[in-house]
């Protein structure tokens, strides 16, 4: 079945009027009015409903194009489209790309280059694709390999029409991952009984049900084989996925074109690579981010961060980044600070940066609340000439502009009175956004930018004039998104930016924002950038990093962070993590301390909380919480040299850093819907404790060597559950049987633990085999690969190679230790070195 009422208000009248049948049913959530399968003619009609190929395929140079006629008399949403092109190009050998679109008329369309398409059709690819006309036209991708069909659009209901596209696909299993972002209760998408996915970024804190901050189109379904292979629809607009019982799932979108890349694996692992070479590779973070970072909205003035990093250092709690929230602005005004409460920020960010730390500044504005946003809204009331960001933005016109195309488009957010938008798509406002922060720069020597509020929000519906009654403001059919309006906290849909309309490119500004502010930095500070970004978009992940938002102090959301983590490791932003402890909302000291255990091992690791709650960074709860968290953090340390070898993997090759475990052991059932449970890597499994008042966790071990990370000991479980100890203070983890760890010596921030002696940890397979590798460079560095300024080793249990582009690289580098799990007998002898 399709939907053939969509939207709210079905009646039989209704629905006889588009053509449709009017089936009641007593399954909860079963549409009464259908498309019937197929699009055959109905019992009641002469019609049918669909497409039909016009002509047969026309072969191209590396695939097909097909003329596509509107059969169909009646309409669901008005201005249907009566010729539409599909061209279908094999991309290459395990990529294939499916586009509708009008050739008689341009539409908005993502300008996202997918790279790697090969000039001519691939010899021999893994997928076949079949065209049929019964009656209308649909389509079937298979896997060559398995004869599994992957994409099947028998079920009908394709609609091109101005405002309302829609095509709707089998799916050979129930095993489903992605879409987003939407806070899903569960890793793998359980409910095939009609549930929908709204995709419009918004201003919104994590909630069941809710569409987020960004939007990513993208699924990962595996097939009953173990087999995987990815989808994504590539398009910007306003948009919901339903899944169906068939199982299938419907795919809407009110604008653009359906625009599809289908990724054929075959192994889940395989999928999620070939999707970030095709979107754009995760962007090298510079070593001193995978520290662990503080920050609090509401520090309230200079002397309290003295305190907070003092304790912390006074605890020996490991710090590498110190973070400016909004308050340490001017009335929040970006690129100004509070000369006042912060007097001597300049200094003391030059002192910490002596202390081998680092120091991010936020780029926003407030207004009184209990609520962390800020926004990239500039403040416009301001008189001439007091407000240079402003007055330099207006006199090169970079502001998002009203439908006439003139006047800067007005909002409410933080600063006092109204605010405009800068356009992220003007070429003109990269230099304005650039001058203005290497202009901060000079100011504050900040070493990376956060960028927040980017959806973008705003706290009136549109702008603070209304918005135009319009089919851009009003569309015929409204995705399932929360506040069922689009200009809901944010700007009207019919406001212009140089790209278009608001209406087309509302979900990639975080994602024009990003591509702009990473120049910005590189202008700035003159290393490796680093930028956070609360919106993103498919290929953010090139240019930010992303916390998961406003989450709050509770259990559930410690547990549902995991999910979120491993979400967009699949979307291509692999720097990601949850606020620890919680943004909103007082934790108690056990929450807090577990969170500290869980948040170690988000790459993104940053304690933040809101205004008006309680202090809780590490050295906030006294001594024993102290130590604990020391510990924990020391062990995230350690581990960082592996940690830095898998941004390395994913910046080259596109691999998952923070993994499902059904992604390793993707022919093992049981871990498809294992969320509480994540893997580093292929190497390290990691299973936090996430209950109230909990000692033990209840860990499922897949079939492999396993040894206890901290004593060496192998676990007898395999490819079963055992009860794991989890004492406050520690997160079980375990090292998987065949890999090699690099890891060195912690300190209490990465500039001091560099020079640290390395290790490798040597986990034995039942073979006796065990590799591994380890990328190195200064961190900090710009384009060190380009550059060969790195170096990268392979090892064995045989041998250590050396892939090394410079010896300057190496130079203090010393390896400290080795610890071996899985020998068989005592060792008689050790030789080092001869």
């Amino acid at each position: 079945k399709v939907d053939c009422y969509p939207e709210p208000g079905s009646s039989e009248s209704g629905c006889y009027s588009r053509g449709c049948l009017w089936c009641p049913s007593n399954n909860p959530g079963d549409p009464w009015c259908i498309i019937p399968d197929g699009g055959k003619s109905f019992l009641l009609f002469n019609d049918k409903y669909g497409y039909s190929m016009v002509d047969a395929p026309v072969a191209t140079a590396n695939g097909y194009r097909i003329t596509l006629a509107k059969i169909h008399t009646t309409t669901l949403f008005g201005d249907d489209v009566d010729t539409v092109t599909l061209d279908v190009s094999f991309d290459t050998e395990a990529r294939l790309h499916i586009k509708f679109y009008d050739a008689a008329n341009e539409r908005f369309e993502v300008p996202l280059p997918i790279n790697g398409a090969d000039a001519t059709a691939p010899a021999d690819p893994l997928y076949d694709i079949q065209f049929f006309n019964d009656p209308s036209f649909y389509f079937q991708v298979i896997k060559k390999s398995t004869g599994t069909v992957l994409l099947d659009t028998s079920l009908g209901g394709l609609t091109f029409s101005d405002q309302f596209l829609q095509i709707a696909t089998r799916l050979p299993s129930t095993t489903l991952y992605g879409f987003g972002e939407n806070e899903h209760q569960n890793l793998i998408i359980h409910n095939f009984d009609w549930e929908s996915f709204g995709m419009w970024a918004r201003d919104q804190p994590p909630d069941p049900g809710a569409n987020l901050y960004g939007t990513h189109p993208f699924y990962i379904s595996m097939e009953d084989d173990g087999n995987s292979h990815g989808v994504l629809f590539l398009n910007s607009n306003a948009q919901d996925v339903t899944t169906t019982p068939a199982p299938g799932l419907v795919y809407r979108t009110i604008g653009g074109v359906l625009d599809m890349y289908v990724f054929l694996g075959p192994e889940p692992n395989r999928v999620v690579e070939q999707y970030n070479t095709a979107i754009g590779t995760p962007f090298l973070p510079p070593y001193w981010s995978l520290g662990f970072q503080l920050c609090r909205y509401g520090y309230g003035d200079l002397n309290t961060v003295k305190e907070t990093v003092a304790r912390m250092d006074a605890y020996d709690i490991p710090l590498d980044v110190q973070y400016g929230d909004i308050d340490y602005m001017d009335e929040q005004r970006d690129f100004t600070y509070d000369t006042s409460n912060y007097a001597g920020l300049r200094d003391y960010v030059r002192e910490l940066q002596a202390g081998g730390k680092h120091y991010v500044i936020i780029l926003g504005e407030l207004h009184l609340s209990h609520w962390d946003m800020t926004d990239p809204c500039i403040t416009q009331d301001d008189p001439p000439g007091t407000y240079p960001a402003y007055d330099d933005g207006a006199s090169m016109n970079v502001f998002v502009t009203t439908s006439d195309g003139f006047t800067p488009a007005s909002g409410k957010v933080w600063p006092p009175g109204k605010c405009a938008f800068p356009d992220y798509t003007n070429p003109d406002t990269e230099t304005w956004w650039t001058d203005q922060c290497m202009d901060f720069h000079k100011t504050i020597n900040f070493d990376g930018l956060w960028i927040d509020m980017n959806e973008p929000a705003n706290f009136v519906t549109g702008s603070t004039e209304g918005c135009a009654s319009n089919n851009l403001n009003n569309p015929p059919y409204m995705p399932k998104i929360w506040g069922n309006v689009l200009a809901e906290k944010t700007m009207c849909p019919d406001h212009r930016h140089k790209l278009g309309n608001h209406y087309d490119v509302h979900n990639l500004y975080g994602w024009s924002q990003s591509n702009v502010t990473i120049k910005s930095a590189v202008a700035s500070t003159g290393k490796r950038p680093f930028v956070i970004s609360r919106s993103t978009f498919v290929g953010s992940g090139q240019w930010a990093a992303h916390w998961l938002g406003d989450n709050n102090a509770d259990w559930h959301d410690l547990r549902m962070s995991i999910i979120g983590m491993l979400e967009f490791n699949m979307f291509g932003i692999p720097y990601v993590g949850a606020d620890i402890c919680g943004f909103n909302g007082s934790p108690s000291e056990e929450l807090c301390e577990r969170w500290m255990e869980l948040g170690a091992f988000y790459p993104f690791s940053r304690n933040h909380n809101g205004l008006g709650y309680k202090e809780q960074d590490p050295a906030a709860w006294g001594d024993e919480f102290a130590a604990r968290s020391r510990a924990v953090l020391r062990t995230r340390y350690t581990l960082l040299p592996y940690l830095y070898e898998l941004f390395y993997h994913a910046h080259t090759d596109g691999t998952g850093i923070v993994r499902p475990l059904s992604f390793e052991f993707a022919n093992d059932k049981t871990t498809a819907t294992i969320d509480e449970q994540f893997m580093w890597g292929a190497g390290l499994l990691l299973s936090p404790a996430l209950y109230e008042g909990i000692k033990t966790v209840s860990a499922y071990f897949p079939d492999a060597r396993w040894f206890n990370y901290y004593d060496g000991v192998e676990v007898g479980a395999r490819g079963t559950t055992a009860s794991v100890d989890a004492p406050l203070g520690t997160i079980p983890i375990h090292v998987r049987g065949g890999h090699i760890i690099p890891t060195q010596e912690p300190a209490s921030n990465t500039e001091i633990s560099r020079h640290n002696p390395f290790g490798l940890i040597i986990a034995l397979d039942d073979t006796g085999s065990a590799a591994g590798d380890m990328y190195w460079d200064d961190g900090d560095t710009l384009n060190p690969i380009e550059s060969g300024q790195f170096a990268h080793f392979t090892f064995n249990v045989q041998n250590v190679s050396q892939n090394i582009c410079s010896t300057s690289i190496m130079l203090g580098m010393v390896m400290g230790s080795l610890r071996i799990m899985g020998v068989s007998s005592p060792p008689q002898s050790v030789l080092v070195n001869g």
